[in-house]
């Protein structure tokens, strides 16, 4: 006669649940055979006792609906667990987005990209319906951007080395990520990620990450109190490629209107910077009809802007990458690929031709290689 131990049940019952049904209906089967043998009374061959017989089968079908039941609730209560995550952190997107326009703060931020590294102090002020700004850059040349409303400027102090072609790194801290991101539930997944402290600050962490590898993932920790962006990176599979933090912040206390508006003098120079949306290329008229075309590009991007036929612009809403084709003509760079933080170049000739394409952008390597192994001339 066998028997069988608890601890030997205990050991079956967390088999199954770690490899799921199949397992389950084996081990029910020896376990039920197993009691049928130990209370199963011996009897002479031709006999059958009915109640022994049919036991097994009873025990297993018992077994079968139990397990069944047990592992539709269990993922029936995963699936809730992940919307219910997923619904919180799209509630936390759009409090962040309202924060960055409608709150007022002062504080100093740094964004590392690469080898470069901005410290930026910011004043920010939501009054009678229109947002007022000022970003000054503390390190490098003496700059700032003030708004007022939909009027953006940049100032420059008047020196001999003015860059007027320059950018200002600010990563997600911008109100296109924030009115955008929460929209894209089609490319990235978006989870809750627990508690942290950013600047003397309680934060809650977020996770955006996305569906295929075609994307950057972002971690990002807003204030508890007020939703506002206090800390994000851009990661590409686990590795972070920019990160913006604030290291002082005030939210929520008076701002001194001296603090929006340029403290660089008169005799500053100053350009506009326009805030208007970029034009699609189907409600653009290009000059002349392209002589090549992208036959790849990651889902969700669209063209937005073709300055002129051998350059084409595409954007997300968040990210954005150009491709280049240059003349006819010997190709100058070769074959290139580099990165600086998240921004990668990749250069190669043109199928059949002397062309060079160039893909400069925010998307992982291998996307930039697959959108410019997909230009293609085009034949009229």
């Amino acid at each position: 006669m066998k028997t069988v131990s608890k601890t030997n049940l205990n050991k079956q019952r967390h088999a199954w649940k770690a490899n799921g049904f199949a397992v389950c209906f084996a081990l029910s089967a020896n376990w039920a055979l197993a009691v049928a043998e130990t209370v199963s009374e011996p009897v002479q061959a031709g006999v059958v006792d009915k109640r022994s017989s049919d036991l097994p089968q009873r025990v297993v079908a018992d077994l079968a609906e139990q397990a069944s039941a047990s592992g539709a609730e269990e993922v029936a209560g995963a699936a809730i667990e992940i919307a219910d995550d997923q619904r919180e952190a799209r509630v936390w997107l759009e409090k962040m987005g309202q924060a960055l326009r409608l709150g007022s703060y002062e504080g100093i931020f740094t964004y590392m990209r690469g080898y470069r590294f901005d410290t930026v102090q910011v004043a920010h002020q939501f009054r009678d319906g229109e947002e007022y700004e000022r970003l000054t850059q503390l390190n490098g040349e003496p700059r700032e951007i003030v708004r007022a409303g939909d009027l953006v400027v940049c100032n420059h102090a008047n020196t001999d080395a003015v860059d007027l072609d320059h950018d200002l790194l600010m990563g997600p801290f911008t109100r296109a990520f924030s009115e955008k991101i929460s929209t894209y539930q089609s490319v990235y997944h978006f989870s809750m990620l627990g508690h942290d402290r950013i600047a003397g600050r309680a934060a809650v962490v977020l996770g955006i990450s996305p569906k295929n590898n075609d994307r950057y993932s972002y971690r990002l920790w807003l204030d508890e109190e007020t939703g506002l962006l206090l800390q994000s990176h851009l990661m590409n599979q686990g590795r972070v490629l920019e990160a913006f933090q604030f290291s002082r912040i005030d939210i929520g206390k008076p701002i001194d209107e001296s603090a929006l508006f340029s403290a660089l003098g008169e005799d500053r120079i100053q350009h506009q910077l326009s805030i208007v949306p970029p034009t699609l290329v189907s409600e653009a008229t290009p000059v002349q009809a392209p002589a090549w075309k992208v036959s790849w590009i990651p889902r969700g991007f669209k063209a937005v802007r073709m300055p002129n036929q051998n350059r084409v612009l595409f954007t997300d809403g968040l990210a954005t990458f150009s491709v280049f084709v240059d003349r006819p003509g010997p190709a100058e760079l070769g074959q290139l690929v580099t990165h600086m933080g998240g921004t990668v170049v990749i250069s190669r000739q043109l199928k059949n031709s002397s062309q060079q394409i160039t893909v400069v952008g925010e998307v992982p390597m291998d996307t930039a290689k697959r959108v410019a192994e997909s230009v293609e001339p085009i034949i009229y």
